[in-house]
């Protein structure tokens, strides 16, 4: 097994960030020997799906928390003039 380049593991990682389960799924499904895919591309794809997973969950807490204090403080309301 040959090592995977820094660009093949940033590629692999962004398919699984961008991608999150369907890009997974994908590159298992083209990824062909020789690619990197058994040489730890598949790792790297899933800690990028991982990292997706986590981001979206702090930033619906952190989203909702922001829209319930400023519905609490007042300042959720819109006004238009």
């Amino acid at each position: 097994m040959r090592e995977l380049s820094g660009t093949a593991k940033a590629g692999y990682f962004l398919i699984g960030l961008f991608g999150s389960f369907p890009g997974v799924l994908f590159a298992w499904l083209v990824g062909k020997d020789g690619w990197g895919w058994s040489e730890g591309g598949k790792m790297f794809a899933w800690i990028g799906c991982l990292f997706f997973v986590i981001l979206s969950i702090i930033m619906t807490l952190t989203g909702g928390l922001v829209a319930v204090l400023a519905l609490l403080t007042g300042n959720g309301t819109v006004t238009i003039s």
